[in-house]
């Protein structure tokens, strides 16, 4: 998966025994890999420069939609397999990022990685998954809507400018 490691010190506390490695691909997305031995557990994550600012105009939630998708991919199953093997996985879309990762017990990691690194070879988008994945983002919408903060925060884009990105919806 990898073309480059490139050697940037990552600052981290001296009380952290975790150990981390940047890797850069070949279209110049980076993962961070993580491994703490004391929990025998590792992780990795996957920052793409793309959130809910760059929403088309009628797609909004597009970013986040995105994310969704990639907790249910089809092939790679990585809810339940992360799940089998004392993992978890998430993503969450920021104004203008989405952030993908996982983690996973050590011994499982290669091949979680695998399977990680699927729903950015081959997205499968079936009309299905699309499907759960739209009305998953409303879901969560919906939700939303009862919280007292989101609605201040809905108010503050609101009275934003309409040609500033922070005025689209976004959810995340």
């Amino acid at each position: 998966m990898g073309v480059g490691r490139e050697d940037v010190e990552i600052l981290k506390p001296r009380i952290d025994k975790r150990e981390y490695r940047r890797i850069v691909i070949r279209n110049s997305l980076q993962v961070l890999l993580i491994s703490d031995l004391d929990t025998y557990k590792c992780a990795a994550s996957m920052n793409v420069s793309v959130g809910s600012f760059c929403d088309p105009d009628g797609l909004e939630g597009l970013a986040h939609f995105l994310g969704i998708a990639y907790l249910f991919h089809p092939i790679n199953k990585m809810g339940d397999y992360k799940f089998l093997h004392g993992g978890r996985t998430n993503a969450f879309t920021a104004s203008e990022m989405t952030n993908y990762f996982f983690d996973v017990n050590t011994d499982c990691f290669e091949e979680a990685l695998d399977r990680f690194a699927q729903f950015f070879i081959k997205p499968l988008m079936s009309a299905n998954a699309t499907m759960r994945e739209i009305k998953a983002v409303d879901s969560e919408n919906q939700k939303n809507l009862l919280s007292d903060a989101w609605r201040m925060n809905q108010l503050q884009k609101h009275l934003s400018l309409e040609s500033h990105p922070y005025h689209k919806f976004s959810i995340g």
